[in-house]
């Protein structure tokens, strides 16, 4: 098969050599390495985007391999996009540098010893191409006459590659730098590329392929998903040798499974998905015979497959077997635009060294991601399923997990009826992240609900609580705030042990929440006693609890935290209940990083005498149910003529019908539906287990295939018909609600 690193290809590493504009860098850096005793010596191009400087090529030295091979161009911190800004020769001294290390730790792998740093801009009035970077290690004086040399060389490389790039030569940054070999300090010049020699083409060196090896060795270690290694796969293995497209498959179960690809199309993922091994494929022959197979064309593939399911988009391919821990794991097909050049022997052997990590890599993510899979599994399914459909008052929650490490936490909340009529509200958050916390959770959550059934008050559960913890093998703590709410009065006895108290609001806003005393974490002190307080809700009134995760205390600390909260609650606490949750946790599903968990529990009050007519109704319905869709319409059909509101028959039934359809389809659980009457609107919410959000779907290719497609169009008639309509995701599963408005009568 042909490679991409051959000479006659522009892209590859080899190839890159025999290019104008790579004789014109060589030249510049043999320039340099003449004149100049350095280190590591660096041309930097800029990305096509000009967003960053990537290492395009290097004078090879036992410490090239240590040079940063990328580098944001407005970084200021390196001294190459420093003088790539500033237009200027620019000197780091090691002080300088390592002031710089201390303010940012991440640049100790860049300068993890003492070293001097000179960088010069390439560019010219008209154009901007990078910078060449030379480094001293240890650290030595550095003349004038250097660095005026060093701006000297970069000036005159500027305007022979403005010449080139006039001529339609490409200035883009390669994926892999080129290692020019090293001339003895003090050995003959070499001539310009506009003089009277022509330099001689450089040549790739093993520093290049160690260089390899390094930055993929480096991806890996940071990689935790599938996804990530799919990712460096593509960057530091496919690109870098001229591929287009790379597909990871294992062997499981006596069959071959795809877990990642990039650059192949759907179908041609499904042709190699679920392949059983016995078959003949150049997949499966690849994990048999663990031999590289490779194809120069579409038709030398075909001709070696004549009974294979034709793929009409194939290229050139190469299939290497994956191998970790002494056996055949898998195989990785990558796919090169052709026409395709030979992979030399020592590309060969880079190759299998490089998928060898590859394969174990995935074997951890893989592990990695069944594991958090399995602990979040455990954690979602000890949440309450949905929460209670009360006429007195209106409840939502939301759950977001941490996205730090691999396992979920112990935040948890709940709604327990009580004895006297009322409803028990429970927050609460479990120390730590490990299936520890989910089981301490899961055993407090249960102890919380059989105490407040019992009918004991907020303080008494909370110490019968602390003492069930302290009696439990573990060495965790938590923390717990319990509301227990009359109804019938709207009365609020509240008592919270270590955890952020409550936020209540009014109905127009005011704040009514006052100081509340606050006891010793649950499993803390075994003998602890917990004291209550109680509050009075009017009519309208929001009450929030939530876990300290939901807070942006690391960043604003605790109280500028809550009063943030606090704000967004008044300002907001005439919103639709959803509408409202959404919001303040808005901010949390923007970061891409949550260090905690968090929960958060919404309830509105509605009062015990509810103004005019208002009503609730609900009806469930048995999971993958699809024939009880006409039951809802019968159910829909009396409860309007109930209600004496027969006019909305035929938009509440095809509006509601629709987004049953699509939770009893898409959710593996039981779908509840649930009706609330308001003076100037109905609002419906249908409630299952699946917590992604459906999504509208305007045009559907391949519709018999489509699992999506009844679901998007029948959300796109809940937009035209539906006032409002939004799917909140609440731990466990998702609400999908819409409101239709009552016209005055």
């Amino acid at each position: 098969m042909d490679s991409p690193s051959s000479a006659a290809c522009p892209d590859g590493p080899a190839g890159r050599a025999t290019t104008s504009r790579d004789r014109a860098i060589a030249a510049a850096l043999r320039r340099l390495n003449h004149h100049v005793d350095f280190t590591t010596c660096t041309a930097y191009l800029l990305t096509e985007d000009d967003r960053a400087l990537v290492a395009a090529m290097m004078v090879d030295t036992t410490m090239s391999f240590t040079v940063p091979s990328g580098i944001a161009a407005d970084d200021s911190n390196f001294s190459a996009a420093r003088a790539h800004q500033s237009g200027r020769v620019v000197l780091f001294e090691n002080s300088e540098l390592r002031e710089l290390t201390r303010r940012v730790p991440a640049l100790f792998l860049t300068n993890p010893y003492p070293m001097m740093v000179a960088s010069a801009p390439v560019r010219t009035d008209r154009h901007r191409f990078g910078a060449v970077t030379m480094r001293w290690v240890p650290p030595r004086p550095v003349a004038d006459e250097t660095l005026d040399y060093l701006r000297v060389v970069a000036e005159d490389l500027a305007v022979e590659l403005q010449d080139l790039a006039q001529q339609g030569v490409s200035m883009k940054a390669p994926d892999l730098p080129l290692f020019i070999s090293a001339l003895p300090h003090g050995n003959a010049p070499v001539e310009r590329s506009g003089g009277a020699q022509s330099p001689t083409a450089p040549v790739p060196t093993s520093s290049m392929f160690l260089y390899q090896l390094q930055r993929l060795a480096a991806e890996l270690t940071a990689a935790v998903h599938i996804r990530d290694v799919l990712a460096a796969a593509e960057s530091q293995v496919v690109r870098p040798f001229g591929g287009r497209a790379v597909m990871l498959c294992l062997a499981q179960q006596g069959r071959l499974h795809v877990i990642g690809a990039s650059g192949f199309s759907r179908e041609a993922v499904h042709r190699v998905e679920g392949t059983l091994l016995s078959r003949h494929t150049p997949e499966t022959d690849t994990i048999r015979s663990l031999e590289i197979r490779s194809f120069r064309s579409a038709e030398e593939l075909r001709d070696a497959y004549p009974d294979g399911d034709p793929d009409p988009e194939v290229q050139a391919r190469a299939y290497l077997p994956l191998v970790s821990n002494g056996r055949a794991m898998g195989c990785c097909v990558l796919e090169f635009p052709e026409p395709a050049r030979p992979i030399a022997p020592e590309e060969l052997a880079v190759l299998a060294i490089m998928l060898e990590q590859v394969g174990q890599s995935l074997e951890r993510a893989r592990s990695y991601e069944i594991e958090h899979a399995l602990t979040q599994t455990l954690q979602r399914s000890l949440l309450p399923r949905s929460l209670p459909h009360l006429t007195e008052a209106v409840a939502t929650a939301r759950y977001l997990p941490a996205t730090e490490g691999a396992e979920v936490g112990g935040d948890w909340y709940d709604i327990v009826p009580l004895p006297g009529g009322g409803i028990g509200l429970v927050i609460g958050d479990v120390e730590g992240h490990s299936l520890e916390a989910v089981a301490v959770m899961g055993q407090l959550r249960s102890g919380v609900r059989a105490y407040a059934t019992e009918g004991h008050d907020p303080a008494t559960v909370l110490e019968r609580s602390n003492r069930l913890l302290s009696g439990l093998d573990t060495d965790l703590y938590a923390t717990c705030c319990c509301v227990w709410l009359d109804l019938s009065t709207g009365t609020a006895a509240t008592a919270t042990a270590g955890h952020p108290s409550p936020l209540l609001v009014g109905a127009g806003g005011r704040s009514i929440t006052g100081p509340l005393p606050v006891g010793p974490p649950l499993g803390v002190d075994p003998l602890a006693r917990y004291e209550q307080s109680d509050a009075q809700l009017e009519p309208g009134s929001v009450l929030a609890l939530f876990t300290d995760g939901l807070l942006d205390a690391r960043l604003l600390g605790s109280d500028a935290a809550m009063a943030k909260l606090g704000r967004v609650l008044a300002d907001h606490s005439g919103d639709n209940l959803e509408v409202l949750a959404d919001r303040i946790v808005a901010d949390r599903r923007e970061w891409r990083v949550l260090a905690d968990d968090a929960a958060l529990l919404l309830v509105r009050y509605e009062g015990a005498h509810p103004q005019g007519h208002r009503r609730t109704a609900r009806m469930s319905v048995q999971r993958h149910h699809l024939q009880a869709v006409a039951q809802v319409r019968v159910f829909l059909r009396d409860l309007l003529r109930q209600w004496g509101r027969a006019q909305l028959q035929e938009t509440l039934e095809l509006v509601t019908t629709e987004v049953v359809t699509n939770a009893l389809i898409h959710a593996d659980s039981e779908v509840e539906l649930r009706l609330r009457e308001y003076p100037d609107r109905i609002r419906v919410e249908v409630r299952d287990s699946d917590p992604h959000p459906p999504v509208p779907t305007a045009i559907v290719a391949e519709e018999e295939t489509n699992q999506e497609a009844e679901s998007g169009r029948g959300l796109l008639i809940v937009d035209a018909l539906a006032g409002d309509w939004g799917s909140s995701p609440a731990g466990r599963g998702k609400t999908t609600w819409f409101e239709i408005a009552l016209r005055a009568e």
